[in-house]
């Protein structure tokens, strides 16, 4: 295939700046302006990459995205962004973008993404061809998206096609690594909104401080660092669905400001005298006991009924084991091209150990276990022996009153030069719940918060 790249840029200079460069590194370049200029050159070719900026005159990178997976297309996206909206260009990469650039852009960081996204082995489909789908309640065939086939994953995904075309706020609930997300996706999906954004939202990381902003937006201005207008998640989710993630870690003082937005479809941007309407579908997703959340004073019990209209529970992978082998295979051929590795074939004695294991980490730890296997295996067969962390009696998870009894050795004040051991200890111990691990380390959730950036741990 050529070197070919669609560059979707507004800013005429920067966009001749990038278009040079391309050509220079011996790309085919096609520059669109804007959204509907992108899917009119998407429409009538096939790019190696695309390299979008998140904000367009006429739309944002993400709605092209969603376009673009609409369409079946699977060129790898790049998204370019601006300081402040890091936090949406993650949600872009959990909605499928390839990878992001924050501006201004390294010439040698830009050089390294754009070489992996060309050699990522996802090959565009040709212009109007379509993906495959299926009728009756399977969803839309893709090689990234697995279903499970056992009857605790039927049976959410019949409700799943229960509510998703209704309005009603949905949570979904469940261990930590279990797919709620994923959940969450495919009620867009599904819905009559699946033209309109999905823009995904991790509560645990919004401060009390600056979570107003980051949810409604703010005006220029309107403190300190507000530099420009932004765009808060619910404006940018208007039309769509707004996944709020780990709801349960929203601090307390913001809940009365969310619950306000529910009940009365506006918004008020952070320095603004006026009111937006907006249009979204809250779907919710926690691993925590929201009632004794309540009862200990820490979530609103009228914030709870709201966001919990309907709820969905997603079943631990310790309780559909016959699912395992789909799974595993699935993350095997991911691995395989990630790897440039040739794994084929699980053999019965290491299916035999992955089908006991009790996956406290659910398909987040099966996926990594499989990454692992992949890397070390040989001749293309993962066997026990590239299995080498994972416990072989262990098909049982101990009580979590006992995994996450107080213990002070755990205190990150003791011994820092263990911290990021002990960081990764205990998340492993509170199954990836932030509140019960910050807990377990006698420090606060956004003390535990930093501390993960600063080691580059992402549980």
């Amino acid at each position: 295939m050529n070197r070919s790249i669609l560059i979707v840029e507004d800013d005429r200079s920067f966009g001749a700046m990038l278009h040079k460069w391309f050509e220079r590194n011996g790309f085919g370049v096609t520059l669109a302006s804007g959204m509907e200029a992108a899917q009119e050159a998407l429409t009538k070719h096939t790019f190696q990459v695309v390299l979008s900026d998140l904000r367009l005159p006429d739309g944002d990178g993400i709605m092209l995205l969603t376009w673009l997976n609409e369409k079946g297309r699977r060129e790898p996206v790049i998204i370019m962004t601006g300081y402040g909206d890091v936090q949406t260009a993650v949600s872009a990469i959990k909605l499928g973008a390839f990878d992001y650039l924050e501006k201004p852009i390294n010439p040698s960081i830009l050089s390294q993404k754009i070489e992996a996204a060309s050699s990522s082995g996802r090959e565009p489909v040709e212009p109007g061809e379509k993906r495959r789908s299926h009728k009756g309640g399977s969803p839309v065939e893709q090689e990234t998206i697995v279903f499970g086939r056992s009857r605790q994953v039927k049976e959410m995904y019949d409700h799943v096609d229960l509510v998703a075309p209704t309005q009603m706020a949905v949570m979904v609930t469940g261990e930590s690594g279990t797919g709620k997300e994923h959940v969450a996706r495919i009620i867009h999906q599904r819905s009559s909104r699946a033209r309109g954004p999905f823009v995904a939202v991790d509560c645990g990381g919004l401060s009390t401080e600056l979570a107003p902003s980051e949810l409604f937006g703010h005006m220029k201005g309107s403190f300190t660092t507000a530099l420009e207008n932004k765009t808060g998640f619910f404006a940018e989710a208007d039309g769509g669905t707004l996944f709020l993630d780990e709801v349960g870690n929203l601090p307390y003082g913001v809940q009365m400001q969310l619950l306000r937005t529910l009940q009365e479809k506006k918004i008020r941007p952070v320095g603004s005298a006026t009111d937006r309407l907006v249009d979204v579908r809250i779907v919710t997703a926690t691993n925590e006991d929201l009632l004794k959340a309540i009862s200990e004073g820490r979530f609103r019990e009228d914030l709870y009924h709201r966001i919990n209209e309907f709820t969905i529970t997603v079943p631990p992978l310790r309780e559909r084991s016959e699912d395992i082998l789909l799974y595993a295979l699935h993350f095997m051929k991911e691995a395989n091209l990630e790897l440039d590795k040739q794994a084929a074939i699980i053999t019965p004695e290491a299916l035999s150990l992955l089908t006991q294991y009790g996956w406290p980490g659910n398909l987040r730890e099966l996926r990594n276990v499989i990454r692992r296997a992949v890397l070390f295996c040989r001749d293309g067969e993962i066997t026990p022996a590239t299995l080498p962390y994972l416990p072989e009696k262990r098909s049982h998870i101990r009580p979590e009153s006992e995994a996450l009894q107080s213990k002070p050795e755990m205190s990150l004040a003791r011994d820092p030069g263990s911290e990021k051991e002990k960081i990764v200890r205990a998340l492993e111990m509170a199954r990836g719940n932030k509140t019960k691990a910050a807990r377990l380390l006698m420090v606060d959730r956004k003390t535990l918060y930093n501390k993960m950036h600063q080691y580059g741990i992402d549980l």
